[in-house]
């Protein structure tokens, strides 16, 4: 195993470029181990006769960068935030003592109706970021980032509110 350290610390540098070259902004670490991973890969199944180490491991390395992100990719699409069951509990005042509600009444009527259209169309009629994001004519991660935005006004405005009525 001291072996692959000395190679791990050769090829560090590679894996950075690796990182650079995907354009990996977030989990840094998740995908720096994903790419060590690939690296170890490379060098239990290298075989000396068919050429050099160098590009056998930068292909080894961007794979499992690549797959590390197209599998975060599936999750974020099969996932569905916890705000659209804690707000769809809301909005059908199933379960929600009575105080909850008119301050939830209260924080959707002072939203601007730009901001209250986007959470009906998200969470009542069900269309999907893609859809309102060509509606809108904007990208997928500006209504998302929109959307993040709205719910950290509401819940802030929650906490707020709770407070005076306690």
């Amino acid at each position: 195993m001291d072996q692959f350290d000395i190679v791990l610390s050769q090829f560090e540098p590679m894996i950075t470029s690796v990182m650079n070259r995907c354009r990996i902004y977030r989990n840094h670490e998740q995908y720096r181990q994903a790419a060590r991973i690939g690296l170890w890969h490379a060098w239990t199944k290298y075989d000396h006769g068919r050429g050099d180490f160098a590009p056998y491991a930068y292909r080894c390395i961007q794979g499992a960068v690549l797959d590390e992100l197209k599998k975060e990719m599936r999750n974020e699409e099969r996932s569905v935030p916890s705000e659209s069951d804690i707000l769809e509990v809301l909005t059908t005042n199933q379960h929600v003592e009575k105080p909850d509600t008119h301050i939830l009444d209260d924080i959707l009527e002072e939203l601007p109706p730009k901001d209250l259209q986007l959470l009906i169309l998200v969470y009542i009629e069900g269309y999907t970021l893609e859809e309102l994001a060509d509606m809108e004519g904007i990208t997928k991660g500006g209504i998302k980032k929109r959307k993040d935005r709205i719910m950290r006004k509401i819940r802030e405005k929650k906490m707020l509110k709770g407070k005076r009525i306690k």
